[in-house]
C-alpha cells in the first residue's frame, strides 16, 4: 500500500496546481468560505482517486489503538463520548451499530497530503479573522495556530482555541444530550483582544466523520430538492460544494449576475456509511451558515468531509473612484449572532440494515416534529392541482407619442373563476390557488399591507364572487402579497424603509440582462425593504386580513428570502429569522392557513401548504445523484408542489418524478396572451396562456390521482433510484409504486396506469 516518497510528492504537488481554492485556503489572505462556489474544470482534467492512496510512511493506527489513548467522558444508554486531552480530538460511540464517529481522522499524518493538509485534518475548527485596516481576512485553523485545551464536564466536554496571531479566544462547549451530541458556541464569550483584528468566520469539526479511501459511503445534501455526494468519486477537478443556507444575503448587490443555483431550504446535511449515520443540523445560528462538502482529492488530501461554517460577521465590497479592485468593509457593530449549535444525531435501522437517505430525510422530519414543534398539516390529507394567478404588472406604452406606465391587466377575478369553473368542469376536483398581484398597492410594486382588491381586476364585487364559488367547490385560495421590494407610496418611502448594506449604501436590487448578466437598464432598481419595516407590514395584513373576513394568505418571499439591515438599526440574518417567526405566528392566529411560495425550515411550523418546490438541484458537478430529499422530509407532513409544469421543457419527466416522491402538481396560468407580457416583469411567464393548458393540467392531476388518491399523508419509507429510467417508492401502508420514465407509466399493485391515457402526446413529446 506505501509507495515512494517521491511518487507521493510527484502526485500532490501536480494536484496542488490542478485543484481550485478551497473553503479554508492554506494562504494568508482568504475569501470568505461562504463564497458560492462555481463549477469550473473538466472532468477529463480531474484527478483519479488512486493518485491517493495512504502512501506515507506513518504507520497505520487502527480504531482499537486510537481508543486506547482516549478516555470516557460521559455516556447514556445510546451513545459514549470519549476524549483525546493531549490531542484535542474526540470519538462518539454509536452503541446501536458499534459505529464510532471521530471528530478527526486517526489516521490524518499517514494519508497524502502536505503538513499543512495534515494540520487541517488534526484541527477542531478554523477562524478567518478580519483585519479592517488591511480590509483584508487571514485563515488560521486550530491545530497549527492555536493553543487548544480540553477538559471533561459532567455531560460533555469544553475546548478553548486561543489563537495567538490573531489574538482571539473562542470557548466550545460539547454536550451529550439524549440522541445527540450538541456543539454550542455564546458568541458573546469569545474574546477579541486587538479591535483590528475581528472574528469573521468560524468553521468546527470540519473532519467530524471524514471517509477514508476504503470508506464507502456518500453526503446527503439539501441543495434544491437534495442531491448525493459519493465518496471518493474520481471529482477532484471540480470546486468543493459550498452551499448557503437560506441563499445569499440580498442586501449586498452584485454588479453581475451569479450563477444561478437552488436555494438550500433546510439547515442539515447526512453521513450516510453502511448501517450507520449521521443526521447534522445547524439548531442555533443557521442563517450564518454554509455547508461545505469535499471528496478525495479535493484538498491535497485522501479524505472525503462535510461540515458547517459560520460567517458571525458580514462583509461588503465597494469601488472608489480611479480603484480597479473592490475594497472589503466589515460589519462594525460587532457579532450580531448571539448563538451558534450544531447538533449530530447518530442514524440506525433497529434491523441493523443499512442506512440510507430516506432514513436521513426521516430523522430531520422527526427533528422538526419535536424540536422545532412542526405538525402535520391536515392539507396533506388531499391530493390536490396547485394553481398560480398573475393579476396585473406595469407596462410602459406609448400615449400619444409619449411613453407611460401603466397598470397592465392580465389576469381579471372573472377570468380566474373562469378558468377554475373549466378545470372543475374537466373533472379537477381539489385545488390550491395562489393569486399574485391582486391589489393596486402590488401592481404599483409598492409595499401591500391591506386585503384591497385591485378595481382594474374587478374590484370587491367579482373578488367575493370569486372566493364564494372556490369555497363552495373545495377550492381554497391564498390571496398573495410580496413586499421584498418596493418603491415609494403607501406609507413605506425608500429614503427611510430601505435596507443598508455594511458598506453603508442603500440596497437597491437590480434586474440582470438574461444574455450578458449584468444590469438590465430597462428596469428601475427596486428598493430592499428593510427588515425593520416587517413588523408594522405584518401587523397591517392581520388586521386587513381577518377585518375582511379572509381566512387564508400567501406572503410570498417573507418564506424564502432572509437578508440583513446594516444601518444604525442593524438587523442581523439570524434577528430577522427570530422576528418572522414571531410574525408568522401571529398571522397564523388571526388569518388562518398559509401557504408558502418556497419553505427555508424556519417557517415550516406556521405554514400549511409548501408551493414552487424545485425537483432538481444546483447540478453542481460534484453531484453524483440527485434526490427528491425535502420532498421525504415533508412526506406525511406538509402537502408540497412541483415548479410550474407548464414551464418546463420536460413536462411527462417532472410530472412522473413528481408522482415518485408524492408531490403535487403544479400550473401557472395568465389569461392574456404571451405576446402582450413582453417589456414587462411578467415577460418570463411566455408558457401560461391558460387557453393551451387546461385540457393537459386536468389530465396531469387525473393521472397523478389514479396513483397517490390514497396515499396523501401518507409517510415515504423507501425511495429506490433502481436506474435511469425506473423509481421504485415505498409508504408505511405497504404500497409500492414503480415509475418508468422511459415507457412514462407508473405500476402500482400490479396496475400499469400510462401518461398517455390523460394528456395529448404532442404535450409529453
Amino acid at each position: 500500500m506505501h509507495k515512494n516518497m517521491k511518487k507521493l510528492l510527484a502526485c500532490v504537488c501536480c494536484a496542488a496546481m490542478m485543484i481550485p481554492m478551497c473553503a479554508f485556503p492554506a494562504s494568508s489572505d482568504a475569501e470568505p468560505a461562504a463564497e458560492a462556489a462555481a463549477e469550473t474544470g473538466d472532468e477529463s482534467d480531474a484527478i483519479s482517486v488512486s493518485d491517493y492512496d495512504m502512501e506515507s510512511d506513518e504507520p497505520l493506527v487502527t480504531e482499537e489503538q486510537a481508543m486506547a489513548e482516549m478516555e470516557l467522558a460521559v455516556e447514556n444508554d445510546k451513545m459514549a463520548l470519549y476524549y483525546n486531552k493531549k490531542e484535542v480530538t474526540f470519538a462518539l460511540v454509536d452503541k446501536n451499530t458499534g459505529k464510532i464517529w471521530w471528530s478527526n481522522p486517526i489516521n490524518a499524518d499517514a494519508s497524502a497530503g502536505k503538513s499543512a493538509q495534515k494540520q487541517e485534518l488534526k484541527s477542531g475548527m478554523a477562524l478567518i479573522f478580519g483585519e479592517p485596516s488591511k480590509r483584508r481576512t487571514t485563515t488560521n485553523n486550530s491545530k497549527a495556530k492555536s493553543k487548544a485545551k480540553m477538559k471533561a464536564t459532567s455531560d460533555g466536554l469544553e475546548v478553548t482555541y486561543d489563537f495567538n496571531s490573531a489574538e482571539i479566544k473562542i470557548p466550545v462547549t460539547y454536550k451529550l444530550n439524549d440522541d445527540y451530541l450538541s456543539l454550542h458556541v455564546d458568541t458573546s464569550e469569545i474574546e477579541e483582544k486587538n479591535y483590528d483584528k475581528i472574528a469573521t468566520e468560524l468553521a468546527f469539526l470540519t473532519t467530524f466523520g471524514a471517509a477514508q479511501m476504503d470508506e464507502e459511503g456518500y453526503f446527503v445534501i439539501p441543495d434544491g430538492s437534495g442531491a448525493i455526494i459519493n465518496f471518493n468519486n474520481n471529482k477532484a477537478g471540480y470546486k468543493i460544494y459550498q452551499g448557503k443556507v437560506y441563499g445569499e444575503d440580498l442586501t449586498p448587490v452584485d454588479t453581475t449576475k451569479s450563477t444561478v443555483t437552488r436555494q438550500v431550504y433546510l439547515p442539515m446535511f447526512g453521513i450516510v456509511k453502511g448501517n450507520s449515520g449521521m443526521m447534522v443540523v445547524a439548531d442555533k445560528g443557521d442563517t450564518c451558515a454554509t455547508i461545505n462538502a469535499y471528496v478525495a482529492g479535493q484538498k491535497n488530501t485522501s479524505f472525503n468531509a462535510c461540515y458547517f461554517d459560520f460567517e458571525i460577521r458580514t462583509s461588503d465590497e465597494y469601488l472608489m473612484g480611479g480603484e480597479a479592485n473592490p475594497l472589503k468593509v466589515f460589519e462594525k457593530r460587532g457579532i450580531l449572532v448571539p448563538e451558534i449549535e450544531v447538533r449530530y444525531y447518530p442514524v440506525s435501522n433497529e434491523d441493523k440494515s443499512d442506512v440510507d437517505y430516506v432514513d436521513i430525510a426521516g430523522k430531520y422530519r422527526e427533528y422538526l416534529k419535536k424540536e422545532q414543534g412542526v405538525t402535520k398539516s391536515e392539507a396533506v390529507d388531499t391530493n390536490a392541482l396547485y394553481v398560480d394567478f398573475y393579476g396585473a404588472t406595469l407596462k410602459t406604452e406609448p400615449v400619444l407619442g409619449i411613453p407611460v406606465t401603466m397598470q397592465h391587466l392580465t389576469t381579471s377575478f372573472k377570468d380566474a373563476k373562469s378558468i377554475l369553473e373549466q378545470l372543475k368542469g374537466l373533472g379537477v376536483e381539489n385545488m390550491v390557488v395562489q393569486y399574485n398581484q391582486w391589489t393596486t398597492a402590488d401592481i404599483k410594486e409598492k409595499v401591500a399591507d391591506a386585503a384591497k382588491p385591485s378595481s382594474l381586476l374587478g374590484g370587491k364585487k367579482d373578488f367575493n364572487a370569486l372566493m364564494d364559488y372556490a369555497d363552495a367547490n373545495d377550492i381554497t385560495i391564498y390571496p398573495a402579497v410580496d413586499n421584498l421590494t418596493f418603491k415609494s407610496g403607501n406609507g413605506y418611502f425608500t429614503m427611510t424603509d430601505t435596507a443598508i448594506r455594511v458598506s453603508n449604501a442603500y440596497s437597491r436590487q437590480i434586474e440582470y440582462d438574461l444574455a450578458h448578466g449584468v444590469e438590465n437598464k430597462f428596469y428601475d432598481a427596486m428598493s430592499l425593504l428593510s427588515p425593520r419595516k416587517y413588523a408594522k407590514m405584518f401587523e397591517s395584513l392581520s388586521k386587513s386580513y381577518s377585518s375582511r373576513g379572509l381566512d387564508t394568505i400567501c406572503v410570498g418571499s417573507a418564506t424564502t428570502a432572509i437578508y440583513g439591515d446594516y444601518g444604525k438599526k442593524s438587523v442581523s440574518r439570524e434577528m430577522f429569522k427570530d422576528n418572522l417567526r414571531g410574525y408568522m405566528e401571529n398571522l397564523q392566529s388571526s388569518v388562518g392557513s398559509i401557504l408558502a411560495d418556497g419553505a427555508n425550515a424556519y417557517t415550516l411550523k406556521y405554514v400549511d401548504h409548501v408551493s414552487d418546490v424545485p425537483l432538481n438541484s444546483s447540478k453542481f458537478d460534484v453531484f453524483d445523484q440527485e434526490i427528491p430529499f425535502y420532498q421525504l422530509v415533508m412526506s406525511g407532513l406538509k402537502p408540497v408542489s412541483t415548479t410550474a409544469i407548464n414551464g418546463d421543457a420536460q413536462i411527462a419527466d417532472l410530472v412522473l418524478r413528481a408522482i415518485a416522491s408524492g408531490t403535487n402538481l403544479r400550473f401557472d396560468f395568465v389569461a392574456e396572451k404571451a405576446s402582450e407580457l413582453k417589456d414587462t416583469r411578467y415577460d418570463t411567464l411566455y408558457y401560461a396562456d391558460y387557453t393551451y393548458w387546461l385540457e393537459d393540467a386536468a389530465g396531469c392531476y387525473k393521472f397523478a390521482n389514479a396513483v397517490l388518491s390514497d396515499l396523501a399523508g401518507v409517510e415515504i419509507t423507501e425511495y429506490n433510484i433502481i436506474s435511469d429510467t425506473e423509481i421504485e417508492t415505498v409508504y408505511a401502508n405497504g404500497t409500492k409504486t414503480l415509475v418508468n420514465l422511459k415507457d412514462k407509466t407508473v405500476t402500482k399493485n400490479g396496475n400499469v396506469i400510462s401518461i398517455y391515457d390523460y394528456i395529448g402526446e404532442e404535450v409529453i413529446g
